[in-house]
């Protein structure tokens, strides 16, 4: 075999799927990453970067093709990079989820992988046109101002007027504030326009009651959006919110440190399990709305609650989880660091009566260790953590503490192996349930069960 070089053209047998959704193959005992390629196909493809331990190929053809390979829907797919498994027909890709997570707990735990712990993924009802908020960011282009997406680990901007996997009310929205933005002549921030204000687009929309959000994230303020909003509600009345954030490009968090109303109410509200919950433009929520459900539904019976329980909620976000167990607990507390999230977490407590809960702002590094060390331990702790996963203090605080029950909510394998490592030594590992919040891309979320002093492999 040639030794690998930049633009050299080889051919692959694809071995595995890997996280992020590219096939795997191996050349001369290197890991090949091949984005595009699926399993048991064989590809013709050119190195396009090469690390000590791995490289990175473009896909050039395809040799054998895989049955389970498909045409995509999308017309931005080979382009934008948001949606990596686009190509793969659907009961593969719950396959492939689950092995996922097969793969990230063999690279960081020692666990038997021979024991039942990854449960079978759970589908989703819908596909496609799932997910209840956008994100994306505006540019100046020949063409006008436009609002797209960011190829993955790049400056290359794709413009994107439908996307796939957006509720279509986020699409139909975001085309009619697109169009009033260009009316206006209002331009994207950047270093050609350093006159322009936009930054990036939030659009939610929640079915259950008909109504969205719009929040303009920009460098400065300008007296022009707020005639743009009330022309966005008079067109389009599903739109009950329109709000904006000042921020900076050197920000990576999405909003600024404030969100001023510009037209409507300051916030949405949305109807779940017999609840009615506020949910504020910068406060978070799960963006599948469908799959939310199912998701608590497991957490739920994972809990198995029997009335007499304090359940410690960690990233609680607009409490929802804590809001749902305290129904069938003795007393909750939830810690989030958004005071967004922490606002609406208590106006969701009072509006739905729901006493038996307490919502604490901080960041959870700081407040766990604290809580553990004032008050009782807790029968449950529930964690939601964002995908850099735990702090080193709080895997500490909950193993020092050695709470009996543990439900990890995770959106990223590798971290929750990591994870899982430092608490196997003290916790069993029950079970961990996958489930497609996030179809057509690569993301598992999944939920597992931790226990002390259990047989595993039983939940």
């Amino acid at each position: 075999m040639d030794p690998l070089t930049i633009g050299l053209k080889i051919t692959l047998e694809i071995r595995k799927q890997g996280i992020n959704g590219e096939g795997i193959g191996y050349y001369n005992r290197l890991t090949i990453f091949v984005p595009g390629a699926i399993l048991k196909e064989t590809v013709i493809c050119e190195i396009i970067e090469l690390k000590q331990t791995y490289a990175i190929a473009k896909l050039l053809e395809i040799v054998r093709i895989s049955k389970r390979r498909i045409l995509p829907l999308c017309k931005f797919y080979d382009q934008c990079g948001g949606c990596q498994m686009q190509h793969i027909d659907y009961k593969e890709q719950l396959k492939i989820k689950q092995q996922i997570l097969y793969q990230a707990l063999s690279r960081y735990t020692d666990l038997d992988l021979k024991q039942p712990f990854i449960q079978r993924t759970l589908a989703t009802n819908n596909s496609f046109h799932y997910r209840n908020k956008s994100q994306m960011p505006f540019k100046n282009t020949n063409f006008g101002l436009a609002l797209g997406l960011y190829r993955p680990g790049s400056n290359h901007f794709v413009y994107v007027d439908e996307c796939p996997v957006q509720d279509e009310s986020v699409n139909l929205i975001n085309q009619a504030v697109l169009s009033l933005l260009r009316k206006h002549q209002v331009l994207a921030n950047d270093s050609v326009n350093p006159e322009g204000i936009l930054l990036n687009l939030v659009t939610r929309y929640l079915e259950s009651t008909v109504s969205a959000s719009v929040t303009f994230i920009i460098t400065r303020t300008d007296p022009v959006l707020s005639i743009i909003a009330k022309e966005l509600m008079k067109k389009l009345p599903i739109v009950k919110s329109v709000t904006y954030s000042v921020n900076t490009k050197a920000n990576p968090m999405m909003f600024g440190k404030t969100t001023q109303l510009l037209a409507g109410t300051p916030s949405i509200s949305d109807h779940f399990q017999g609840m009615k919950i506020k949910i504020s433009p910068d406060a978070f929520m799960q963006l599948n709305t469908a799959e939310m459900a199912v998701l608590y539904q497991e957490v739920v019976a994972k809990a198995a609650l029997v009335g007499d329980e304090t359940i410690i909620d960690c990233y609680s976000g607009i409490g929802l989880t804590s809001l749902i167990l305290a129904k069938q607990a003795k007393k909750v507390i939830g810690i989030d660091y958004s005071e967004a999230s922490i606002r609406d977490a208590k106006d969701n407590a009072r509006v739905n009566k729901i006493t038996n809960v307490e919502f604490l702002e901080g960041h959870v590094e700081s407040v766990l260790p604290k809580l553990l060390a004032e008050k009782k331990r807790p029968d449950l702790i529930i964690l939601d953590p964002p995908r850099a996963g735990l702090d080193k203090k709080v895997i500490k605080a909950i193993i020092d503490s050695k709470i009996p029950k543990m439900i990890y909510v995770s959106c990223n394998p590798s971290t929750l192996a990591k994870n899982l490592k430092e608490f196997l030594p003290v916790y069993d590992l029950m079970s961990i349930r996958p489930l497609d919040m996030f179809p057509q891309t690569s993301n598992v979320e999944s939920i597992s069960l931790l226990t002390i002093g259990k047989t595993r492999g039983k939940a």
